[in-house]
């Protein structure tokens, strides 16, 4: 390294310090340095803070769920979380099936069936092996239960789904019908099956009930509740108590034609579980399909933020090379730009934004694709933000071009890229400072407006789809769902504010003097 590079190292990091020193004495900077880093942070650490993807994980509780710390709240007792029957599906350990499951059965003198583990079928599965005694007699209907006891002490889930894989051997002779209910224990209320189904062949691939046992699905709220208007977790689950997920099996002995004959049958369970989706979730509950709202609020975080920067970068970038070329090339250039320029400064901001996004324009779909992409609203916002900055650039490139030190470049020959590049911009870059710093609040409540119309991109959330969600849905009165975003969107834009006006404290020579 050369001495002149060290030298304008050490010049820059003299620089710095010295910038430093004197904006550690601006409060709003602080403060508004403050807050954007709190809101970098959590947006930095979003896969860190939270296991769920704000977009495509869809119910991780139940749907407009509240808070967690609804629950530590005088009358939230009854708010349930998540519930799992069991934490995992099927029978991994033989002590996941033996210790955990009971296992009953009616066997008669003539038949009778027992239960093993079998670890070669799935992760695990439970085995329930009918064998007739006798050869010379029918077992006529011979019935096992396989039960689990488990305490439920709170109000109604807001949803349940229960699941079920069944496999079978040997019933083309002997035939079982398997079904399984829940039921509350020493309760006076009784529901039909929630599944049912006789085999009578030999199954290769897992059985599963289908419809699938969503208390959601109208087949099921028809079969449990006799019809679509009731809501089967509020019917199962009416109180807080104890509960029993009962699967029963039925081997039906009644062929005269295996008279004689000495067989087993088989049916193999594996992936029994039941599901209750909690009416209380996390730090800021649910959405209408069950998202995850503390999720949304951390990503969100990242798009609004990159959405403000890169648009607002995009304006002043603009801004920048339309002042500079109008004011130091002047005459006609001057006069087209500038008048372009006021025809975009008297059109209404919003609603042009709104007709560029919603219209379908072959240049900007070719671009970016057809509907409300990401790109696609950065740029828009990005081209239409420019014309303030564009005039304050231009004004003050020419007062710089009348300058003796400009005059003196030109006078050793000096071109107007080398003059633009050496001498203008380094001038203006106070400007672009400033104006990067007061054009991100315009840019980020642009997105918001734009989002809470319903115009934003389908695979991201913003703070703005967040407000947009949240109004369609009823979500108002939820005052956790549009207060963090909204509040969110305000501080971001003070936070670039408070930045904006310390930077023009500090690189503004009349404001110090002043000060």
């Amino acid at each position: 390294m050369t001495a002149t590079s060290k030298g304008t190292i050490r010049l820059q990091i003299k620089r710095f310090k010295e910038f430093w020193n004197t904006f550690r004495r601006s409060k709003r900077g602080l403060f508004g340095v403050g807050i954007l880093i709190f809101y970098i942070a959590i947006a930095l650490a979003a896969p860190l803070l939270t296991p769920n993807d704000p977009i495509y994980d869809n119910y991780v509780a139940g749907d407009f769920a509240t808070p967690s710390w609804f629950r530590s709240i005088p009358g939230g007792e009854k708010l349930n979380e998540n519930f799992q029957l069991v934490t995992e599906q099927g029978f991994p350990t033989i002590t996941s099936l033996f210790q955990e499951w009971n296992f009953t059965t009616s066997s008669s003198e003539s038949g009778s069936i027992t239960l093993r583990y079998d670890p070669d079928v799935g992760n695990g599965s439970a085995s329930l092996v009918f064998r007739r005694k006798s050869s010379t007699v029918l077992a006529k209907e011979v019935r096992a239960h396989l039960t689990k006891k488990f305490p439920f002490p709170y109000g109604p889930p807001r949803r349940f789904f229960c699941n079920i894989t069944v496999f079978a051997e040997g019933v083309e002779k002997v035939p079982v019908r398997v079904s399984f209910t829940i039921s509350q224990i020493g309760g006076n209320q009784s529901y039909p099956s929630f599944w049912s189904e006789k085999i009578e062949n030999t199954t290769k691939t897992g059985m599963t009930p289908s419809p699938l046992i969503d208390s959601y699905d109208p087949e099921i709220k028809k079969r449990i509740g006799g019809d679509t208007l009731t809501d089967p977790a509020k019917m199962v689950f009416s109180e807080p108590a104890n509960y029993v997920y009962d699967i029963s099996f039925l081997f039906i002995d009644n062929k005269e034609e295996t008279i004689g004959e000495e067989f087993e049958a088989i049916v193999y369970v594996d992936d029994l579980n039941v599901k209750l989706y909690g009416t209380a979730y996390g730090a800021l509950g649910t959405d209408q399909q069950g998202r995850d709202i503390f999720a949304q609020f951390l990503y969100g975080a990242r798009i609004s933020l990159l959405i403000g920067l890169i648009a607002a970068a995009v304006s002043v970038l603009i801004g920048l090379i339309v002042g500079i070329v109008a004011g130091y090339v002047g005459r006609r250039v001057d006069q087209v730009l500038m008048r372009f320029t006021d025809v975009l400064l008297v059109l209404p901001a919003l609603p042009l934004l709104i007709v560029l996004i919603a219209v379908p324009i072959p240049i900007l779909e070719g671009i970016f694709g057809s509907g409300s992409s990401m790109g696609k609203i950065i740029f828009v916002i990005g081209v239409l933000n420019w014309m303030g900055f564009a005039r304050v650039v231009r004004s003050q490139t020419l007062s710089l071009k009348e300058r003796p030190f400009i005059e003196a470049a030109k006078a050793v020959g000096a071109g107007r890229f080398h003059i633009i590049l050496r001498h203008i911009i380094p001038n203006v870059m106070s400007l672009i400072y400033v104006s990067l710093a007061l054009s991100v609040p315009t840019a980020i409540t642009l997105e918001a407006a734009l989002s809470w119309l319903g115009l934003y991109d389908p695979k991201v959330v913003s703070w703005g789809r967040m407000l947009y969600d949240a109004q369609i849905n009823e979500g108002i009165e939820r005052l956790w769902w549009i207060v963090p975003p909204g509040i969110s969107i305000a501080l971001v834009s003070v936070s670039f504010i408070l930045l904006g006006y310390a930077l023009d404290e500090i690189l503004n020579p009349k404001l110090r003097r002043r000060r």
